[in-house]
């Protein structure tokens, strides 16, 4: 019973009053958000497309994947401020509040627009790409983001969109050239240097994560939070791992049996 009050206390009394008023930052937005994506791209999408061929939107890809690449740029930018405004660089704790809240809000934001790569996939009958691992990413990741947008849960969480805004400028520069010209698109090496990437990344934060809680008075998020938190990332680079594993290892095998 202990656990639910803090629960329902963290709730009611970490919701950051800058973002108190946005419609965004309603449970009930992201519920309708998450309802529409899924149904979109797991019922209506794949029922649209039923008889139609693979649109080709390549331009509209290129335009995509460079607004993408400018957006978590500047979020790194913004983590990075927050970052180095800081005497302690494992506990994070600056006087920048406001380049924090702002710095949540933008990648809550961006977040919501990385499901449209989804929406694509769909659009061009690459239904194999819209697969458990990517959809389970983006709607995790959206989560979290809506729990650092609505809750002040402390400047230490800024770590986490840093790191994964770095990984995303990296993977959409890949997507933005493949986009471009095809052939960039047979390097198995870049996919798999890109998976090992996220793999780190995840890893990072996950320790992030843990080493801040142990530190005395550093303010990191609550216990209930951080464990869904750290299982939610072991869980990530648990799929990522096998996605490795089965797309790069096991085929490798393959490959050399034959030959």
């Amino acid at each position: 019973m202990a656990i639910i009050t803090d629960v329902v206390n963290d709730l009611t009394n970490k919701i950051d009053p800058r973002h108190d008023g946005y419609i965004t930052a309603s449970p009930y937005f992201l519920y309708g958000f998450l309802f529409t994506y899924l149904f979109t791209i797991k019922i209506l999408g794949p029922k649209l497309m039923q008889y139609r061929k693979p649109y080709n939107i390549k331009n509209l890809l290129i335009c995509y994947n460079f607004i993408q690449i400018i957006l978590n740029t500047y979020i790194v930018y913004e983590a990075t401020c927050v970052y180095f405004s800081n005497s302690n660089w494992i506990c994070i704790d600056t006087t920048e509040k406001n380049l924090v809240s702002d710095t949540r809000k933008h990648y809550y934001f961006l977040k919501i627009l990385d499901c449209v790569e989804t929406v694509f996939f769909i659009l061009r009958k690459k239904y194999q790409q819209a697969s458990f691992l990517h959809i389970y990413h983006h709607t995790a990741i959206l989560c979290g983001a809506f729990l650092g947008f609505r809750y002040d849960y402390g400047d230490t969480t800024i770590i986490i969109g840093g790191l994964n805004s770095l990984t995303h400028v990296l993977m959409y520069v890949y997507y933005l050239l493949s986009a471009i010209d095809s052939r960039w698109g047979k390097y198995t090496s870049i996919k798999k240097g890109l998976t090992l990437v996220q793999i780190v990344q995840l890893t990072t934060i996950l320790f992030s994560l843990a080493i801040t809680k142990l530190m005395p008075g550093c303010k990191s998020i609550p216990n209930y939070s951080l464990y869904l938190w750290l299982l939610q990332n072991v869980f990530m680079i648990n799929l990522f791992v096998r996605f490795y594993i089965k797309s790069y290892v096991n085929k490798q095998k393959s490959v050399s049996k034959k030959k």
